[in-house]
């Protein structure tokens, strides 16, 4: 039970309190137990990689939703330098979860100051606009970056810390070019955000989680830990309430795109679609829907094909607005 409960009925409590000792001890025991119990033994309990996917999809987020990191602000003293770093960092922390996250931590922990002799809407919108583009690009230089790339990394057994580390030559000198673009033409002014004692725990929470789905390749295991983790803070609830939060704001749609991937697979639909998802119709694919494709995509016959699909796939992701959840996040917000 947690503080914003405080205020409730009595019963009401109870009800939550018991909500909380049967997720968080009792689901989260059990699911600890049996996927760690299996990961000891070299057990790997999801045999399809889209179903991994889905699964790492929903523990990130469940993460995100709880840690409540907020998006910090570098040299807020200068509205170009500021600008820059924005773009900068939201293209790199973008690599650790999916860019919708970043989409989220820029409407939610940025505020905008009034800056003399710019057109701020615009340079606003456009700094967002650009910080989403750099997450979703930049994202996928790390196989848990995005959700578009998560399950072409795990198709082709290249789900690896290092395996998009060549990629990284070529995503950052290209995100350093974008934000130095921006800063120059649209800065904005931001204010500071004060990195206190929560902030700490929430980055704390966060690489702890991080690490833990990178050595196991477990989501259960991570979802258990961290049922167990809420538990014994009595956070379950509020980890369910901030879950269900970002669904509500657009979640449901990356996640539901994996499920209609393996929702074709199972009923046996990949053979029709996989070979229109080579070369240049894999472009087309990621371009009408980034997920979907990467999820669909067959596996790369070698390690050129690999790297030459995950770029097709990058490069098709922020085409249209409707090709990533992030695009449509942050277009139709600002459509008029």
């Amino acid at each position: 039970m947690t503080e914003t409960h405080h205020d409730l009925p009595q019963d009401t409590q109870r009800a939550l309190g018991m909500d909380g000792v049967i997720l968080g001890y009792l689901l989260g025991g059990v699911l600890t137990y049996w996927a760690g119990n299996a990961w000891l033994q070299g057990e790997h309990l999801i045999h399809s990689a889209v179903g991994e996917t889905l699964w790492v999809a929903v523990y990130l987020t469940a993460v995100v939703a709880y840690a409540g990191f907020k998006m910090p602000v570098f040299a807020a003293h200068s509205p170009k330098w500021s600008t820059f770093w924005l773009i900068m960092f939201s293209g790199h922390i973008s690599l650790f979860f999916d860019s919708f996250a970043v989409v989220l931590l820029l409407a939610t922990g940025i505020t905008f100051l009034p800056l003399p002799g710019t057109n701020e809407k615009f340079n606003q919108f456009a700094v967002k606009a650009t910080a989403s583009f750099a997450a979703l690009t930049v994202g996928g230089g790390f196989y848990l970056g995005e959700l578009w790339g998560l399950p072409w990394y795990i198709t082709n057994d290249m789900d690896t810390p290092l395996a998009g580390a060549p990629l990284m030559l070529m995503l950052t000198p290209y995100n350093i070019v974008v934000a130095f673009l921006a800063a120059h033409l649209y800065p904005v002014k931001m204010e500071s955000v004060k990195i206190d004692r929560k902030q700490v725990l929430a980055g704390a929470e966060f690489t702890v989680a991080l690490l833990l789905i990178i050595l196991s390749h477990s989501p259960f295991l991570g979802i258990g830990v961290l049922l167990l983790y809420t538990a014994f803070r009595r956070k379950t609830i509020f980890l369910v309430e901030q879950m269900a939060h970002e669904l509500k704001d657009g979640a449901q749609n990356a996640l539901g795109l994996i499920v209609l991937a393996l929702v074709v697979q199972t009923a046996g639909g990949a053979p029709i679609i996989q070979p229109y998802l080579k070369d240049l119709g894999l472009f087309i694919g990621a371009a009408v829907s980034s997920p979907f494709a990467g999820a669909m995509a067959a596996p790369a016959s070698d390690l050129f094909e690999f790297y030459k699909g995950l770029i097709l796939i990058m490069v098709g992701a922020p085409m249209f607005v409707f090709s990533s959840l992030v695009a449509i996040v942050v277009f139709t917000e600002t459509i008029d």
